[in-house]
Formats: C-alpha cells, sequence, structure tokens
C-alpha cells in the first residue's frame, strides 16, 4: 500500500508530461488550419516563418499548407504579395512542398505543387520534370490537374520531348469531361498553334462530345 502512495505523485507527473506533449503536438498539427484565416500578409508569414513545419505528420494538416501555399503564389490574392517577398515565398514553399511529398508520395496535387514552385528555384530543371511526370503518372484523369500542367509546361520551352508528350495526354484527358472541354475550347481560340494538337483529341470523342465542344468554341469567337 505504501509504495502505491509514493508512486501516485510519480504516475501524476508522468500523466501531466503526457497530456502537455499531446496538447503541444495538437497545437503544431492544428496551426496550419489557421493559417488560412486572416490577411495575406498573416498568411504569408504563416507559409514561410513556421519553425515546426518539418515536424509536421498530418497530410491533412500539410495539405492546408500546401493550399495556403498555392493560393498565395497563384490565386486570386497573388497580386498582392509585395514583389520582394516573392523569393521567400517561393524558397519556403519549394520546401513545403518537398516536406509534403516525403508525407504523402503518392498524391499527384503535391507532385504538381512541387513542379510549380521548383520551376521558380534556379537550378531545378530536372526536379521540375520529374516532378511533373510524377503528377500524371499519379493523377491522369482529373481535369484540374490537368489544366494546371499544361499551363507549366507551356512556360517550359527546353521541356524535352517525354514532358511535352504530357500535354497531349492532358488535352485528352481535359476532352473527356464537360468543363475540361470547357477548357479545351479557351485555349483553342487563345492559342492557335495548339489548334491541331486539340483536334486531334477532340475527334476521338463521341459526336455528342464534338459538338458542345464546337459549340464552346463558337460562343467564344463571337
Amino acid at each position: 500500500m505504501l509504495s502505491l502512495k509514493l508512486s501516485a505523485p510519480v504516475i501524476g507527473l508522468f500523466s501531466a508530461g503526457l497530456l502537455a506533449l499531446g496538447l503541444y503536438g495538437m497545437s503544431i498539427e492544428s496551426r496550419p488550419f489557421l493559417s488560412t484565416t486572416g490577411t495575406a500578409a498573416d498568411r504569408l508569414a504563416a507559409a514561410t516563418d513556421d519553425s515546426d513545419v518539418p515536424f509536421l505528420t498530418s497530410k491533412r494538416a500539410l495539405s492546408v499548407y500546401d493550399l495556403d501555399c498555392r493560393t498565395l503564389a497563384f490565386g486570386q490574392i497573388a497580386d498582392t504579395i509585395p514583389a520582394e517577398d516573392r523569393p521567400r515565398l517561393d524558397q519556403a514553399c519549394f520546401e513545403r512542398a518537398r516536406s509534403l511529398l516525403a508525407v504523402a508520395p503518392g498524391n499527384a496535387r503535391l507532385w504538381l505543387t512541387f513542379a510549380q514552385f521548383a520551376a521558380r528555384q534556379a537550378g531545378a530543371r530536372d526536379l521540375v520534370f520529374h516532378a511533373i511526370a510524377r503528377s500524371r503518372a499519379l493523377g491522369p484523369w482529373q481535369y484540374a490537374f490537368a489544366i494546371d500542367r499544361i499551363r507549366l509546361i507551356d512556360t517550359l520551352p527546353d521541356a524535352p520531348p517525354d514532358i511535352q508528350a504530357i500535354i497531349d495526354a492532358d488535352i485528352e484527358t481535359l476532352g473527356a469531361s464537360w468543363r475540361g472541354r470547357e477548357a479545351l475550347a479557351e485555349r483553342y481560340v487563345a492559342m492557335p498553334e495548339q489548334r491541331e494538337r486539340i483536334t486531334a483529341a477532340i475527334e476521338k470523342l463521341p459526336q455528342i462530345q464534338q459538338r458542345q465542344f464546337l459549340s464552346r468554341v463558337r460562343r467564344a469567337f463571337q
């Protein structure tokens, strides 16, 4: 009985320690969700200055960080980021994407995000091409990924043939959905040099889908 009384304080301290560790871990994991609130400046600070980021393990929490980086760099509020802060944002989000992939290497969205930020880093050419290829291999039929991959490859004039071929594959992906065909119609109108490639993919579709595409193109030309 005496030994139990003596061990009670030790048990209490041990339990308190476990509780403290749990609360600390929870605060780290929940911090990404708070980064999507506040001003663009607040979110920039959350995306670039958090020393706990390398130790995050929650895929969902890391995905929120990824979303914040993409929104700040490529979304509607991207123009609100001062030019002098962009290199810091790009570098932090590049490293963020690298850490995300260590947790979720099978995520096509993360590979695409990594490619987008790698394209803004000096000397990362091979990383960009590898990441684009992984994104396509892991997410071949997501039309939103296909749009972003095509746009990224458009900015890479030195892309090798196997990467250029991803454009044709992603054009076929876009042709398979209504929203994808909308995006293709916009691309057809805006980029005459791409019309032959787009036409080749559209001609493989059922007649009703071809007519939908042509209708959208006609509206865009009006």
